[in-house]
C-alpha cells in the first residue's frame, strides 16, 4: 500500500469514526486506537482493526467505489 492509498484509508475511516485522518493515524502509531474507536468491540472497531491488520481487507476496501473516487479526486492510483 503506497501513501496515497493510506491517506485515502485513513481519510475513509475517520470519515466514519467522526474524527481526522492526522488522529486516527496518530493513535494508530501509538497503539491507542480505542481512544478513538470508542469500545473495543464496536463494530466500527472491529471494521477498523480487521483492516489495519489484513492487507487484503484493506486493498477490498480501497477498491470501493468511495475509496476509488477519494483516490481519484487525491490524484493517487487504481
Amino acid at each position: 500500500m503506497n501513501e496515497t492509498q493510506m491517506q485515502a484509508l485513513l481519510k475513509l475511516a475517520a470519515q466514519r469514526l467522526n474524527t481526522t485522518p492526522e488522529a486516527l493515524r496518530a493513535a494508530a502509531e501509538n497503539g491507542s486506537l480505542q481512544n478513538i474507536t470508542g469500545q473495543a468491540d464496536s463494530p466500527q472497531a472491529a471494521q477498523l482493526k480487521k483492516v489495519l491488520s489484513d492487507p487484503e481487507a484493506a486493498k477490498k476496501l480501497l477498491s470501493s467505489p468511495a475509496a476509488q473516487k477519494l483516490l481519484d479526486a487525491l490524484g493517487g492510483q487504481k
